[in-house]
């Protein structure tokens, strides 16, 4: 297996906060169109941000492992009137 390098580039952000990802993040994440992009900050470390690529195959791919929709929401409605005690 070859030895991974960083990759680092600059990317702007835009008015309506929008950012272009460079070409050599795209080909280091080997993203796809569709793929989406998880961001994660740290309040220990600030003005740092993580980001992880999901890609496009993944979506949906665990779509009833938890309930429906309906049931997933009301189970989180539920937990949430617990924590008001």
């Amino acid at each position: 297996m070859a030895a991974l390098e960083t990759v680092a580039a600059e990317a702007r952000l835009r008015a309506k906060n929008q950012l272009t990802v460079p070409g050599v993040i795209v080909e280091a994440l080997h993203a796809e169109p569709n793929d989406t992009f998880v961001w994660e900050t740290d309040p220990d470390a600030p003005g740092v941000a993580r980001v992880h690529r999901v890609p496009h195959a993944f979506a949906g791919s665990l779509t009833g492992v938890y309930g429906t929709s309906e049931e997933v929401i009301e189970f989180v409605r539920g937990e949430r009137a617990a924590w008001d005690g």
